[in-house]
């Protein structure tokens, strides 16, 4: 049995109380997608708008989450209509979460848009999942790289560098190499500090530039191994969320419209605008996907079919469908093939180092040997 919530009491305290612990001021995509589902859930069940938020509000236990409902059932309460409560949080509810639910209530198919927006959420996060699990072990590999060559450069090689100075041995190449970037790594390891903070923030300027963005989505789409890989996932989304919301009732125009959030690349964005613009004319969205290349040759037949056959929205979802195998079976691919190149280029790496360490060492022993 749910508690019985305190309007005035969430007027006075909760509606006012801005300042929540950094900690705590976000809301994840798999909570968001659990809200959803339980919500999706009660509606169906045929409990009242508040009622439902009230059960969830009590169960749930993001404080941000807490926040947010306890705003939006009193926002209800007040008179504010559902999509209405959930478009005054923006950082948490999208601009395609807002649509589909203000669709759903139009249309009066709350319940049913609720549950597709679930599914859509779950979709999402597996493919995020996809995607961060399959370069989980090249960034772990990376880093590891990265802190053995920094602790060999500044804490062994100085002390090799003091033993062979104290023998007055003559040095080989690799081993007079790796001392000179060892002492450059332990004198001036501030500037290098510096350079990197000050390319991270140059690069944050930079970037909010149009020219700029334009060039690095463009770099995504079509730069080697991966390139193929983000046009596909980019695809998927923009498929998947086309096919949501036209399925929930939303015109073409705005389904469109709300879409383009899902891909978040101007080069992408580009294509959709133009779909957009062709679509209001009269025409078909297969007419501009056949003239660009950013779209897999196979998701515009599927389109195109979709079209011809009046399913463009069960086409689209199947063709998102098609798409996640495709990416979920590259990403392995590419793994198989990452693997065993950077445990080889780790190995290598090390390799090099001890073996410039050790040189001076093999001449001395041969020397000795001679005598």
């Amino acid at each position: 049995m749910a508690k019985k919530i305190n309007f005035a009491f969430l007027k006075k305290s909760v509606l006012k109380k801005q300042n929540i612990s950094v900690f705590f001021n976000r809301v994840s995509r798999p909570e968001l997608a659990m809200f959803t589902h339980q919500f999706a859930a009660m509606i169906d069940a045929g409990l009242p708008l508040t009622k439902s938020l009230s059960v969830i509000l009590n169960e749930v236990e993001n404080i941000k989450l807490k926040q947010v409902l306890a705003r939006i059932i009193y926002d209800i309460k007040s008179g504010v209509s559902l999509s209405d409560a959930f478009a005054k949080h923006p950082k948490i509810f999208s601009y395609f979460f807002i649509n589909m639910i203000k669709s759903g209530e139009a249309a009066g198919i709350l319940p049913s848009v609720l549950k597709r927006l679930a599914q859509h959420l779950d979709k999402e996060q597996e493919l995020r999942q996809k995607v961060s699990s399959a370069f989980a072990y090249p960034v772990v590999v990376s880093f590891v790289a990265a802190a053995v060559v920094f602790f060999l450069l500044i804490f062994i090689i100085p002390v090799f560098k003091n033993v062979y100075k104290s023998l007055r041995i003559s040095l080989p190449l690799p081993t007079l190499f790796l001392i000179n970037m060892s002492s450059f790594m332990v004198k001036y390891w501030w500037i290098l500090l510096l350079l990197l903070v000050a390319s991270f923030f140059i690069f944050k300027k930079i970037s909010k530039r149009k020219k700029v963005i334009f060039f690095i989505d463009h770099f995504k789409l079509f730069m080697p191994v991966f390139g193929k890989i983000n046009r596909k996932i980019a695809t998927a989304r923009f498929t998947r969320t086309l096919a949501s919301m036209i399925a929930g009732g939303v015109p073409l125009i705005v389904s469109l419209d709300v879409s383009k959030e899902a891909v978040n690349n101007r080069v992408a964005l580009a294509v959709i605008r133009a779909l957009k613009n062709n679509v209001s004319k009269g025409g078909r969205l297969s007419e501009i996907l056949e003239k660009q290349n950013i779209f897999p040759p196979l998701a515009v037949q599927m389109i195109s079919t979709g079209e011809e056959s009046g399913t463009l929205d069960k086409m689209l979802n199947k063709t998102a469908d098609f798409l996640d195998e495709e990416i979920d079976v590259n990403l392995r691919r590419l793994v198989i093939k990452l693997e065993p190149s950077l445990t080889f280029f780790l190995a290598a790496l090390v390799g090099y180092i001890a073996i410039s360490i050790y040189l001076p060492m093999f001449d001395i022993i041969r020397g000795l040997s001679a005598k």
